[in-house]
């Protein structure tokens, strides 16, 4: 992961600690498609997209239902 990836990652990942549901989808996205680490991790994915779901988030209940 390149260092600019690896930023923005962080940068949502702080985002979404301080309850950001839209960070929180972006990161479920991302790992959801590999986006930001070059490879997809769906563990992660479902982490994130759970958290953005259970807070009301309609895409993240979409990469759920893909997931699952």
């Amino acid at each position: 992961m390149d260092i600019q990836k690896k930023q923005k990652l962080l940068d949502l990942i702080d985002k979404a600690g301080k309850g950001s549901i839209e960070a929180a989808e972006e990161i479920a996205l991302a790992y959801f498609t590999g986006s930001l680490e070059g490879r997809k991790n769906l563990v992660k994915a479902k982490k994130w997209a759970s958290y953005a779901a259970k807070h009301g988030s309609e895409k993240a209940a979409e990469i759920l239902n893909k997931i699952d």
